[in-house]
C-alpha cells in the first residue's frame, strides 16, 4: 500500500510522463545505484563546518533570551504572527524575529511569503523602524498585507534580478522556495545568479535545510534538493554560518535545555530548519 505522499509522486510523475509539466524526470542509466530512501544520506563532511559555528550559536541563543518576552506575547488574528503553525515554527522564527530586531536590516526581499513575512514585519516594527520588505510569491500561504510589504505575486523566473539589486551590506534575503535545483528553477537562479551578485555583508535565510542530515524521510516524495546546492556553498570560504536550527536543536540541543523557545508552542510533527548565513566575500575571478 502506497502512502499519501508515494501516491501523490505517482499521479505527477506519470502526469510528467504524459507530457504535462508537473515535475522532472532525468533519464540515467545508473539510477539504480543510487541510495534508497532507506539509506545513509548525510554529509559527514559538512559536520565540522556547522560544529564551528556553535560560539556563535550560543551568541544568539542569548539574544533570544533578551527577548523572551516579545516571543511569549506573539499572538493575535492575521496578519499577527502566530505559533499554533507548522510552515515556520518554534526556533525559526524565534531566531527570525531576533535577527532582525538586533540587526536591523534597512532591506529584505523574501522568496516564499507567509508566516515568515509577519514575524519579519513585526520584529522590525517591535524595533521602531519600518523595514522595506519586497515579498516574491504567486500564491502566499498566508495573508501578508501589512505596511511596508511590497507584495510581488510573481515567480523568481519572472521577476528577474532588478528586486534583489537594490540590497546593500546588513540586508536580507529569505529564501523559502521550491526547494527544486533543476536548470532554469527558482532554486537554480537563486544559488547560481543572484548569491553570487550579492554585497560582503549580505544576510541569507535558507529555509528548510537539514545540513548534515538528509531531508526528512517523510519528504522523500517530494524530491527536494536544493541543500545539495547549499552544502556546496558551505564548503568554499564565501559564506559563514550564522544559525542552523536543525543543527542546534539535533546536535547541539543542550544549548535550548533553559531557553525560551522550549516554552513556545511547537505543532507535533514541525521541522525547525532554517539555515541563516553571511556572505564574506565575492567570487574569485582569478
Amino acid at each position: 500500500m502506497l502512502s499519501r505522499g508515494e501516491r501523490r509522486r505517482f499521479t505527477l510523475g506519470v502526469a510528467t510522463l504524459l507530457g504535462f509539466r508537473r515535475g522532472f524526470f532525468i533519464p540515467c542509466r545508473f539510477a539504480a545505484a543510487a541510495p534508497t530512501g532507506n539509506d545513509d544520506r548525510s554529509y559527514p563532511p559538512l559536520k565540522p563546518v556547522f560544529a564551528a559555528a556553535r560560539g556563535r550559536f550560543e551568541a544568539w541563543i542569548a539574544r533570544v533570551e533578551g527577548y523572551a518576552d516579545a516571543l511569549q506575547a506573539l499572538k493575535g488574528p492575521p496578519p499577527s504572527p502566530r505559533w499554533d503553525q507548522d510552515w515556520f515554527p518554534g526556533l525559526d522564527a524565534a531566531i527570525a524575529y531576533t535577527i532582525i530586531r538586533t540587526l536591523r536590516p534597512t532591506r529584505l526581499v523574501e522568496v516564499g511569503a507567509g508566516h515568515s513575512t509577519r514575524f519579519f514585519v513585526r520584529a522590525a516594527a517591535d524595533a521602531g523602524y519600518l523595514l522595506a520588505l519586497t515579498a516574491i510569491d504567486p500564491a502566499p500561504r498566508a495573508d501578508v498585507g501589512s505596511a511596508g510589504v511590497r507584495l510581488m505575486r510573481t515567480s523568481v523566473q519572472e521577476s528577474g534580478e532588478a528586486p534583489f539589486a537594490a540590497l546593500e551590506p546588513g540586508d536580507v534575503l529569505s529564501i523559502d522556495s521550491s526547494h527544486v535545483l533543476m536548470p532554469g528553477s527558482d532554486v537554480d537562479i537563486l544559488v547560481n545568479r543572484i548569491l553570487p551578485l550579492l554585497p560582503p555583508g549580505a544576510i541569507v535565510h535558507i529555509h528548510d535545510i537539514f545540513l548534515p542530515d538528509p531531508y526528512p524521510a517523510a519528504w522523500a516524495w517530494r524530491g527536494y534538493n536544493e541543500q545539495q546546492g547549499v552544502a556546496a556553498l558551505l564548503q568554499g570560504s564565501a559564506w559563514r554560518i550564522l544559525w542552523a536550527s536543525h543543527f542546534v536543536r539535533t546536535a547541539c540541543a543542550e544549548l535550548l535545555v533553559n531557553s525560551v523557545v522550549n516554552r513556545l508552542p511547537l505543532k507535533p510533527g514541525a521541522c525547525e530548519a532554517s539555515l541563516w548565513l553571511e556572505k564574506r566575500s565575492l567570487p574569485s575571478t582569478e
